[in-house]
């Protein structure tokens, strides 16, 4: 991903269809409006963006585990660790 296109809201109105097409094709765009900016992905890369942020979770999670003696053998770790990848591949 790119940098952001930056429109205001006015501009997104006038050109809403272009703008849609633009964000579905990977071009991320930051609106920017007197109440506030909001920024347009696809869902494609939202959902990306949230499967990205569990997994992080998830090994935020085994980091404190292993750091109370809490953690898994090696052989099961490693197995996590390749399904995380096939995941992010």
């Amino acid at each position: 991903m790119g940098l952001p296109k930056v429109k205001t809201s006015s501009e997104l109105r006038e050109n809403l269809s272009q703008t849609i097409n633009e964000v579905n094709g990977g071009i991320n765009h930051i609106i920017s409006h007197k109440s506030g900016n909001v920024v347009l992905i696809s869902e494609t890369n939202y959902d990306k963006m949230l499967k990205e942020l569990e997994d992080l979770k998830q090994i935020s999670i085994g980091i404190l585990e292993i750091d109370s003696d809490k953690g898994i053998s090696h052989s099961k770790a490693k197995l996590k660790l390749q399904s995380f990848k096939k995941k992010w591949s």
